[in-house]
C-alpha cells in the first residue's frame, strides 16, 4: 500500500508533467500567433497590380500621409556625387623616365649598326629599319635616316634623348588625351638648327618614344568616390494623403515602385523564407519569456489563469503594434509599450515585466524591417517607467511613470532622429508623439487595462487593492463583529508587515491587504483562537487530533470565504500560503505524550497545515510578520535584546523548515526584515532601558517558561521547541488586545 508520502509525490509529478504540458501549448500557440500577426501583410496585399517599366493601369493615389528615406533616390544622388570624382592617377613614375632612356639608347645603338653596315646596300638597310618591332619605322623615315651623314645623325639622337627626357619629367597620364598632348608637344621642343629632313626624323622617334608615366590608381579612386557617397544625406520623401504617385498610362519607374512599396500597395508575393524567419524570432522571443515563466512562476496554483492573461496581453499588444507599424507612418511612436511593461509589473512582478519587456521590443524591432530604433523605442521609455514605478498602490505613481516614459521617449527619438531631419515641424511631431504616448496613452492604457484584467481575469488591480484596503469592506467589518481579536492581530501583522515590505522595496500595498485578510477564516470558530479567548480555553477539552483540525481549518475556512466574497487570487494566495506546510506543534507534541512518545502512533501529517509554502516575497513578509506579531503579543518582551532573539529565533525556524525556499527573498532581504521587525517592535513595547542589576532578565528563557509567561497561539506554534516562543501549551493570556475600530490610522 502505497503511503500519503508516495501519493503526494505521484502528485507532484502528475501536476508538474500538466504544468509542463500547458507551457508546450502555450509555447506553440503564441508563436502561431505571432506568426500569423507579423506576416499576414505578406498574403494579404490590395487589387493593384504594378510592373516597372510597364505603364500604369490606373491613377494610384496615396491612402495616408507617410515619410521615409528612398533608397532610390539616396542612390541616385550618391551615383551623382560619385561622378563628380575624377579619375585619381599614381603620379609621375621616373623610372617611366629611365625605362625609355635606356630602349631609345637601345634603338640607336641598333640603328648605328644598320647604317655602319659595308655590306648592305641603301635598300637593305632600309629594310632593317622598318623591320624594328618595338618602333614601327614608315619608310620615308628610313629612307632619312639613312641618308643622313653621321655628324646630322649625331645631332638627331641627341636632341630625341633631350626631348624624351624633358617631356617625361611631366605627368603623362595613362589616357588618349594626355599622351596626345605630350606627344603634340615634341615639335615644339624640336631644336631650331636642324635641317627639314632632322626635324622630321627627330619628330617621329621622340614622339613614338613618349609613353604614359601616371597611371589610373582604381583603389584610391573607388576610396574617394566612396567616400563622396557616403557624404550623401539620405533622401527623403514626404508623401502627402491624396497624392498622386502615378498616372494612368504613366511608365512605371523605380521612384513609383518604391513609393507603392512603402505605402503598402503593392501585390506582395507569398515568401515563404521571410515567413519562416518571423516564425524563428517570435518562437525565440516566446520560448525566453516561457522560460523565464517557468523558472519564477510555475508554481503558483493559479498559474494556468495568469498564463492566459500574459498570453492574451502579449497577443492584444503586439497586434496593436503591427497595426500600428503596418501603414509605414509615424504613428508607431504612439505605440503605448509603457503601459505593457506597466501592467505586467503590477500583474507579475518587475523583474518579469523588465525581461519582457526587452524581448518583446527586440522581437518588433526585428519583424520591422530590423529597426533598431523601434527597439529601443519600446524598450528604454518602458524600462525607465517600470524601475520608478515604487508604489503601484497609488494611481499618481503610475503618471510619474508615464511622465518619465514619455521624457525617454522624446531622448530616443532625438537620439535616433536629431541629425538626419531638416524639416523642424516633422521632427517637433514625433517628439509630440512620444510626449502624447507616454504620459496619456500609456498611463490611460494601464489604467484601462486594470479595469478589463480584473473584470475578464480576476486579476489583482491597483483599484481592487484600494477598495480592499478599506476598513470598512465588508469582510473586514464582518471579521471585527465575529473575532475582534483577530481582527486587531491582522492591523498589526499589516503594520508590521507594510514597513518591512517597504525596506525591502517589495509590493508593501498588496502585502498590507493581504495582512489584512490572511486570517478571515477564523471567523467560523473564533473562541478555538487565543486572541478570541477570554479565560475559557476550549481545546482543554477536545483531543489534540481534533483541536489540530480546527487550528489547521481556518485555512481552508478563509479560502471560502475569499471565493464568495470573489477575492483576488493574489489575496487568496496570502490566505492559503501564510502558514505553508508547517507542523502545529503544541498539539503534535500533546499526541506524542498520550502516545506515550511512540511517534509511530502519531499520524504526524494530520497536524501539519496543507500549504504551500509562501511562493511570492510578499506572501513570505506576511508569513514572517504573522508569526512574529503572535509570539511578540504572547510573550510581551522589553528589552531590545529580547526582541531580536524572538525575530531571530522565529525568522531562522522558517528557513531552516524550507517555508521561504519558494518565496523569491533573498538573504539580503531577510536581514533587512529582520530588522524591520524589530524596529517596528521596539515602538510597539517601549522597550525599557537597561540599568544596572536586571543582567538576568536579558539572559536566554529556559527551555520551559514560568506558568505566568503566556504561551504562544497553536496555529503559528511550528518545528522544535523555541526558547521564547513555543514552549508552554496550557497558559494563556490574561487580557485580550483591545480591537481597532474601523477607520483607525494603520
Amino acid at each position: 500500500m502505497s503511503t500519503p508520502e508516495q501519493n503526494n509525490l505521484a502528485g507532484s509529478r502528475i501536476q508538474q508533467v500538466a504544468h509542463q504540458f500547458r507551457l508546450w501549448i502555450f509555447t506553440i500557440s503564441l508563436t502561431l500567433l505571432f506568426t500569423l500577426v507579423f506576416s499576414f501583410n505578406l498574403v494579404l496585399g490590395s487589387t493593384i497590380s504594378v510592373a516597372l517599366g510597364e505603364p500604369a493601369e490606373q491613377d494610384i493615389l496615396a491612402p495616408y500621409s507617410t515619410s521615409y528615406v528612398s533608397e532610390v533616390n539616396t542612390k541616385k544622388a550618391q551615383d551623382q556625387a560619385m561622378a563628380t570624382v575624377p579619375d585619381i592617377y599614381t603620379g609621375t613614375d621616373l623610372s617611366v623616365l629611365r625605362t625609355q632612356i635606356n630602349q631609345t639608347q637601345a634603338l640607336f645603338n641598333y640603328i648605328d649598326v644598320v647604317r655602319a653596315d659595308v655590306l648592305a646596300d641603301e635598300l637593305t638597310k632600309i629594310r632593317y629599319l622598318v623591320a624594328i618591332e618595338v618602333l614601327p619605322m614608315p619608310e620615308e623615315i628610313a629612307t632619312q635616316i639613312i641618308g643622313l651623314s653621321n655628324t646630322e645623325w649625331n645631332t638627331v639622337k641627341a636632341d630625341v634623348l633631350n626631348i624624351v627626357d624633358d617631356v617625361l619629367r611631366n605627368e603623362i597620364r595613362d589616357n588618349p588625351a594626355s599622351l596626345e598632348a605630350a606627344r603634340s608637344s615634341v615639335r615644339t621642343r624640336v631644336s631650331i638648327n636642324l635641317s627639314p629632313q632632322q626635324e622630321a626624323v627627330v619628330t617621329f622617334l621622340a614622339s613614338d618614344l613618349i609613353v604614359p608615366n601616371s597611371f589610373f590608381d582604381e583603389a584610391a579612386t573607388n576610396a574617394r568616390r566612396e567616400e563622396v557617397a557616403d557624404a550623401v544625406e539620405p533622401q527623403r520623401v514626404t508623401i502627402t494623403q491624396g497624392q498622386r504617385i502615378v498616372r494612368v498610362g504613366e511608365i512605371v519607374t523605380a521612384e513609383h515602385m518604391e513609393m507603392l512599396s512603402k505605402l503598402g500597395l503593392l501585390q506582395p508575393q507569398v515568401s515563404w523564407p521571410e515567413v519562416g524567419r518571423i516564425f524563428t524570432a517570435s518562437l525565440l522571443a516566446v520560448s525566453l519569456i516561457t522560460l523565464y515563466w517557468q523558472r519564477f512562476w510555475l508554481l503558483r496554483p493559479d498559474a494556468t489563469q495568469y498564463l492566459f492573461v500574459l498570453g492574451v496581453l502579449l497577443f492584444v499588444f503586439v497586434l496593436v503594434a503591427k497595426l500600428m507599424v503596418l501603414p509605414r507612418g509615424q504613428i508607431i511612436f504612439l505605440f503605448p509599450a509603457a503601459a505593457l511593461a506597466m501592467l505586467l509589473t503590477t500583474i507579475f512582478d518587475v523583474r518579469f515585466s523588465l525581461f519582457t519587456t526587452v524581448v518583446i521590443a527586440g522581437l518588433l524591432g526585428y519583424t520591422n524591417q530590423q529597426s533598431l530604433e523601434i527597439a529601443v523605442y519600446c524598450a528604454v521609455g518602458p524600462l525607465f517607467a517600470v524601475l520608478t514605478l515604487r508604489d503601484a498602490g497609488r494611481i499618481i505613481a503610475f503618471f510619474r511613470a508615464g511622465m518619465l516614459a514619455a521624457l525617454t521617449n522624446m531622448v530616443v527619438v532625438l537620439l535616433f532622429r536629431y541629425f538626419q531631419y531638416t524639416d523642424t515641424v516633422e521632427l517637433v511631431q514625433l517628439l509630440a508623439f512620444g510626449l502624447v504616448n507616454g504620459l496619456l496613452i500609456s498611463t490611460g492604457v494601464t489604467l484601462g487595462g486594470f479595469y478589463i484584467a480584473g473584470g475578464l481575469f480576476g486579476t489583482l488591480t491597483i483599484l481592487q487593492l484600494q477598495e480592499l484596503s478599506r476598513l470598512d469592506h465588508p469582510l473586514l467589518k464582518e471579521l471585527l463583529r465575529r473575532a475582534p481579536g483577530t481582527y486587531h492581530h491582522s492591523i498589526m501583522v499589516a503594520n508590521l508587515a507594510e514597513q518591512a515590505a517597504e525596506r525591502i522595496q517589495a509590493n508593501s500595498t498588496l502585502v498590507r491587504v493581504g495582512a489584512f485578510y490572511h486570517d478571515i477564516g477564523k471567523m467560523n470558530r473564533p473562541p478555538f483562537f487565543t486572541e478570541n479567548q477570554e479565560g475559557v480555553n476550549p481545546h482543554d477539552a477536545l483531543s489534540p487530533q481534533v483541536s489540530a483540525r480546527i487550528i489547521i481549518s481556518h485555512v481552508s475556512d478563509g479560502m471560502e470565504m475569499a471565493r464568495k466574497y470573489r477575492l483576488p487570487n493574489r489575496i487568496q494566495d496570502f490566505i492559503a500560503e501564510h502558514h505553508g506546510n508547517r507542523l502545529v506543534y503544541v498539539f503534535y507534541m500533546n499526541a506524542l505524550e498520550q502516545a506515550g512518545g511512540n511517534e509511530e502512533a502519531v499520524d504526524k501529517s494530520r497536524f501539519r497545515y496543507r500549504g504551500p509554502r509562501p511562493r511570492s516575497r510578499e506572501t513570505g513578509i506576511v508569513a514572517l510578520a504573522d508569526s512574529v506579531d503572535a509570539a511578540a503579543t504572547a510573550l510581551r518582551p522589553n528589552t531590545e535584546e529580547e526582541i531580536v532573539r524572538l525575530v531571530s529565533k522565529l525568522v531562522d525556524d522558517h528557513l531552516k523548515d524550507g517555508q521561504l525556499d519558494n518565496s523569491g527573498l533573498t538573504l539580503g532581504d531577510i536581514k533587512q526584515l529582520k530588522a524591520s521587525f524589530v524596529e517596528t517592535l521596539k515602538g510597539r513595547f517601549h522597550v525599557r532601558v537597561r540599568y544596572p542589576g536586571n543582567e538576568e532578565l536579558m539572559e536566554e528563557p529556559a527551555a520551559t517558561p514560568p506558568a505566568a509567561l503566556p504561551a504562544p497561539r497553536p496555529e503559528i506554534a511550528a518545528g522544535p521547541p523555541a526558547p521564547l516562543a513555543v514552549s508552554v501549551t496550557n497558559v494563556r493570556p490574561a487580557v485580550t488586545p483591545t480591537p481597532a475600530v474601523p477607520g483607525e490610522p494603520t
